[in-house]
């Protein structure tokens, strides 16, 4: 067997609640002492570390947990107990039987004795290539869930879902973020209306875990089920996202740390444009039209006008490319951190700065990451610890998302293929006043970057104190409050003689969010013979205020000129705030027998602001059973370890404030007043989701193999929706209860380790994910529930017996045997149908890595197989005759179909039609026409790291020192054209999957990281 045995022996002395020096000596397998094992108090921090020929010696108390450490070889973490001598091993292994994770509530448990379901992502996996968004780490990571980027720019928002989706409400599906104990605000707050309204310019500002930095991880721990969930309530019913951050540990003085990446971006995939035929129309030139449907690029002499004043002769050729345009982008990031910890208290203060330069010409997004982590222990029984992170984050410009005229991509695929875009870049003809455009009713792709502005400025504070003191022996009350609170600012310009604002405009647009959580927690912890027990009570108060403002002028007095005063219309004025308050009461156990089987019980009341009295108050309990097989009994030797989980819970969930009065809002004109265009209602009950899991987890031939199996179901029902009525009231929607959706899937996790000797590593990862989520009913007699809307009626709904994400459109019509109708040589576009699904048959992650010595390569794939996505820019490329697919149409096209006959039969259809009448002959809404298999395999992360030997690194005056080659979405293989098909469309704050609205193509980075330690 090919592991190192490092044993450590420590001696205990004095009582239970003094202060012990701990002294061991680090051997390997034949005696011999090792220097340079990590030894870290992790709890509490404290404490300090002597290395001399292998032995260390550290202060530590009981109840605080030590993690041991060394290249090569599994980390052990260890929860000190009243012993006298604890014997350590530490064994190469790929996973960790006794690893401690960070669970509900922050309290960390043994993972072995959980009944549910978590995965956890350490520091090092989680920035080892890094993203404008940190979620984006973790696709294709984690089984169960599905991050899906938004291809909207730089700061584009992420949707994270796990386990599929159980609301009939597009945003309610995301989990609950919980930073350092506390929830923190993941919410995008969007602008704009629906993703084909471009008069409310809609942009992707991001959404709030974006904004933190990676660098201050400590982990990332995804509790998937509700059982896992249940104790944090009405907003935990989608699952948790738990993210630990660092904390100062014990060392040779200060500890300074630095991380610093380069990276580079180029688009991933660009439509591929067709190189034959120019601007013009039934093969002739013609400017101001838009389309390619013109001669032959053959080089002869054309006067062509290109926008560039009087007409120009010159020779007929293809001077058109997309890589004139996008750039390469850039992305810098650099954190210092400084901690330290003595036997009284633990400190880390880091400091990051991020700049990035999109791929997009003038876009950026810069962002500055203060953040302080303490703690102190008062005495013997009372501990205090406090964190605090000031964020800042702005751009002076993001670009527009999606279609219109003063879309980036809409426009790119309406322009000439014999134009060249250098010569576009001077788009002014009269400062500030008109534009050198193409076409009348298109802005110039330049203008629009330059002068289509949208900025912001956010300043933002999430901090938390707590403290914990020990009563008696066994019983310890803890009591914490958290704040998230940040100031949103931004602001939008058009320049006069834009498209859609040819008088100029100007915005401000403020979203100034709060929330406040307050909870305690009194615990008590006992063994009683063969049985561990702790008994927790608890309880929890939420606040949440959110204040929106708007003030738009689409008319300007001085042009170039930016600011309110200069407004010279009445402006649009709106205002409005959020209010909502949850108050809670929770209760747990923990009960554990001989190692062998554990049980938890929990309870939870909430009382919501936003439900009325009567229904206002909600109570759900769960309970979770681990069985570990491999203590009690004699398995076969190949069978290291195996556990056997089951849960089964419930959570509530509540709903938006103001939807149970009737109120106001500020109407067009300022000062007035209008009705809401929902009807609220006043006898809404609480949403219910019921689920259950059955698990596996085990490791095989001295853990060269595990595998973590699970099995689970899940049932929400009383959805809470806004479901369109008839407008006569006055109202356009209703506020109701109006759902059930049952939810069902399995996961695997796969872990294999080939070759494994002291000098060289070789690990295998892979983890599958399916799921169904069917809706099962609808209220009353609703047949059908539209959850979005996408371009030409294109939408995804709910109906009864269906699959969630079901796409609906407008298809061809066919006769009986799937044959395609035509009349007049066109296909005959029929009556709405269910075109598609934008859901994923399945997920896989497949990961490998390779370590020698110091060296250290790490390949990830992301696969995901099944699933449709609508993608405009196809259907505008159509209609354009600039898309690749296009060139073969010039010599007119015969399509493959039948015609009727005249006596109720069909026959083959033989009428030729021209290339235009083609490419126009199918419009836009005809969905099945512009539907895809979204199926997709990346090269989602790839990494070449170094770590450079002790010898090496004390020359430089360094602890540590390690420099890697890095990359990300290097590589996309699908049948999906001219788009990423994860690309969503924008709707106000929402993303809408399985719907593309000429988005902005998705970036690869590459590039280099550097991280030392002084």
């Amino acid at each position: 067997m090919n592991k190192n045995l490092i044993i450590l022996f420590f001696i205990f002395s004095t009582s239970l609640f003094a202060q012990k020096q701990i002294t061991g000596v680090v051997e390997d397998s034949a005696g011999v002492p090792i220097p340079g094992v990590s030894v870290v108090v992790q709890h509490t921090t404290r404490g300090t570390i002597t290395d001399f020929d292998g032995r260390y010696a550290i202060e530590a108390k009981e109840g605080e947990i030590l993690e041991f450490s060394s290249l090569g070889s599994k980390d052990q973490t260890v929860i000190i107990k009243n012993q006298s001598i604890l014997n350590i091993i530490l064994e190469n292994s790929i996973d960790e039987l006794e690893e401690v994770i960070v669970t509900s509530l922050g309290i960390r448990k043994e993972k072995k004795v959980l009944g549910y379901a978590v995965s956890e992502l350490k520091a090092e996996e989680i920035t080892k290539v890094r993203s404008t968004n940190v979620m984006n780490t973790l696709s294709g990571k984690i089984p169960g869930l599905q991050i899906t980027g938004a291809s909207n720019g730089l700061a584009s928002s992420t949707r994270v879902i796990i386990r599929g989706e159980n609301s009939l409400n597009l945003d309610s599906n995301e989990p609950l973020f919980i930073l350092d104990g506390v929830p923190v605000n993941n919410r995008a707050f969007g602008i704009g209306g629906n993703s084909t309204d471009q008069a409310d310019l809609p942009t992707d500002y991001g959404n709030g875990i974006s904004e933190l930095n990676a660098d201050d991880f400590e982990s990332i721990t995804v509790l998937k089920g509700a059982a896992a969930s249940a104790l944090y309530g009405s907003r935990a019913g989608n699952g948790v996202i738990v993210i630990t951050t660092k904390k100062g540990k014990a060392g040779h003085g200060l500890g300074v740390e630095l991380s610093s990446s380069t990276m580079f971006s180029s688009a991933l995939k660009l439509p591929q444009l067709q190189t034959e035929y120019g601007g013009g129309w039934a093969g002739k030139y013609a400017s101001n039209f838009g389309t390619n449907f013109g001669p032959r690029l053959d080089g002869s002499i054309v006067s062509q006008e290109l926008a560039l004043g009087e007409p120009v002769d010159r020779p007929f050729i293809n001077r058109y490319d997309l890589n004139d345009f996008f750039k390469t982008g850039l992305n810098l990031n650099n954190t210092v951190s400084i901690s330290g910890a003595n036997d009284k208290g633990d400190f880390l203060f880091s400091y990051g700065n991020s700049y990035n330069e999109g791929i997009i010409p003038n876009s950026n997004l810069k962002g500055n990451s203060f953040r302080l982590n303490a703690g102190y222990d008062i005495n013997d029984k009372w501990r205090i610890n406090a964190t605090s992170n000031y964020i800042t984050r702005g751009s002076d410009n993001l670009p527009v998302a999606g279609y219109g005229s003063q879309g980036i991509m809409y426009t790119l695929l309406w322009n000439y293929i014999n134009v060249d875009l250098g010569e576009l870049r001077d788009y002014w003809k009269v400062e500030d006043e008109e534009q050198r455009r193409l076409f009348t009713w298109g802005d110039n792709p330049w203008f629009i970057v330059n002068e289509n502005s949208n900025a912001f400025s956010k300043k933002r504070f999430i901090g938390n104190i707590n403290t914990t003191y020990k009563l008696t022996k066994h019983l310890s009350i803890l009591a914490r409050i958290g704040a998230d609170e940040s100031n949103d600012f931004r602001w939008s310009r058009r320049s006069k003689g834009a498209q859609r604002a040819s008088n100029g405009l100007y915005r401000e647009q403020k979203i100034n969010f709060s929330e406040i959580n307050a909870d305690f927690l009194l615990s008590y912890e006992k063994e009683f013979g063969d049985f561990d027990t702790k008994f927790s009570i608890g309880g929890n108060r939420f606040d949440q205020k959110i204040k929106e403002s708007l003030l738009q002028g689409n008319g300007l007095t001085v042009p170039g000129l930016y600011n309110t005063q200069n407004i010279n219309v009445i402006p649009k004025l709106r205002s409005d705030i959020f209010e909502k308050r949850i108050n809670s009461a929770y209760a747990f156990t923990t009960i554990g027998y001989k190692d062998f089987i554990y049980l938890d019980v929990s309870a939870r009341n909430d009382w919501s602001s936003t439900l009325p009295k009567g229904n206002n108050s909600y109570f759900y309990p769960a309970a979770s059973l681990s069985l570990i097989p491999s203590t009690l009994f004699t398995l076969p030797e190949t069978i290291d370890f195996l556990k056997l989980r089951f849960n089964v819970a419930e959570v509530g969930k509540d709903t938006d404030p103001y939807n149970l009065e009737k109120t106001f809002e500020f109407a067009v004109l300022p000062g007035s007043l209008t009705n809401r265009s929902k009807l609220p209602n006043a006898n809404l009950k609480p949403e219910r989701t019921t689920s259950t899991e059955f698990g596996l987890e085990t490791y095989l031939f001295q853990k060269r193999i595990s595998l973590d199996a699970t099995y689970y179901s899940s049932t929400s029902r009383d959805q809470i929706l806004n479901v369109g009525i008839s407008g006569a009231n006055g109202f356009d929607s209703l506020v109701t209860n109006a759902g059930e959706i049952e939810n069902s899937g399995v996961e695997l996790a796969l872990g294999i380790v080939p070759v494994r000797t002291e000098n060289f590593e070789w690990g295998l990862k892979a983890n599958f994910s399916k799921n169904k989520s069917k809706v099962k009913s609808l209220s009353g007699n609703l047949e059908t529930f539209i959850i979005a809307r996408g371009p030409n009626n294109v939408t995804v709904e709910a109906r009864p017996g269906e699959q969630m994400g079901d796409i609906y459109g407008e298809a061809y019509e066919r006769n009986e045997t799937g044959d395609i109708i035509y009349e007049n040589g066109i296909p005959v576009t029929g009556d709405r149908k269910k075109v598609g699904n934008y859901n994923p048959d399945w997920m896989l992650g497949l990961s490998t890595n390779l370590r020698y010595k110091g060296l250290n390569l790490s390949i990830l794939f992301d696969v995901r197989q099944g699933g449709e996505i609508y993608s405009y820019t196809n259907a505008i490329g159509r209609e354009s005759g600039i898309l690749d697919f296009t060139s073969g149409w010039r010599d007119g096209v015969v399509g493959e179909g039948v015609v009727r006959d005249g006596s109720g039969g069909f026959v083959p259809n033989t009428q030729e039609v021209t290339a235009e009448e083609w490419g126009y002959g199918i419009p836009r809404s005809n969905a099945e026409a512009n539907i895809f298999d979204a199926s997709y395999v990346k090269l989602r992360q790839l990494s070449l790291g170094y770590s450079f030997p002790e010898s090496v690194v004390s020359l430089l005056g360094l602890q540590e020192f390690s420099m890697s080659l890095v990359g990300s979405n290097l590589f996309l293989w699908t049948d999906v054209p001219n788009i990423d098909p994860e690309a969503q469309a924008l709707n106000g704050g929402s993303l809408l999957p399985g719907i593309e609205v000429t988005q902005l193509p998705s970036a690869r980075t590459y590039g280099f990281k550097l991280n030392m330690k002084l």
